[in-house]
């Protein structure tokens, strides 16, 4: 019974986390808007996975959003696409060995969120930076600010939402 409520509930994140991507990117046109909602909302289902369903859930989900976002052609160069990943991956993962000792006092998930969104944006801004060194000034500009403080904030939104809605679901994990 946990096994299938832990497909249920990984699947369902997944989907929503998908869903929103497509949707909100094909409402809202202006780059910069997308990069701020999208991006939150993704972070957001890379942390609910993890806090409420476990870390297979939020690996699931980091590995992809990448993907979705590649399709969309968000991510203008295919060796990307594992960097993003790599980049989820730290979030899921920091966050995750902060607070998987059944610790979610609200003080360790700030700690983990802090400090996995910290290592998430300096990953993602020097690996990116390796991958698009080549591009022309203007190109390379946007994508490494995509890349660069955007990230920490994305990863912080996405984390209040996520604690806001985990206050509310029994975690599987």
């Amino acid at each position: 019974m946990k096994t299938t409520k832990y497909i249920t509930r990984a699947a369902a994140i997944l989907a929503l986390t998908i869903a929103l991507q497509f949707s909100i990117r094909a409402v809202i046109p202006v780059n910069t808007v997308n990069l701020f909602v999208v991006g939150s909302i993704v972070n957001l289902g890379l942390l609910l996975a993890t806090e409420t369903t476990g870390l297979w859930a939020g690996v699931i989900i980091a590995f992809a959003a990448p993907l979705t976002a590649s399709l969309q052609g968000h991510l203008p160069l295919a060796a990307m696409i594992p960097a993003v990943m790599a980049g989820n991956l730290i979030l899921v993962v920091v966050y995750w060995l902060v607070t998987r000792k059944g610790s979610r006092q609200t003080w360790m998930r700030w700690i983990g969120l802090v400090i996995g969104a910290a290592v998430k944006m300096a990953f993602l801004y020097y690996t990116i930076g390796a991958i698009v060194g080549k591009l022309p000034g203007p190109a390379k500009a946007v994508v490494m600010f995509s890349f660069s403080w955007p990230q920490f904030v994305t990863a912080v939104i996405g984390g209040i939402l996520s604690t806001l809605i985990a206050r509310r679901i029994k975690p599987l994990a």
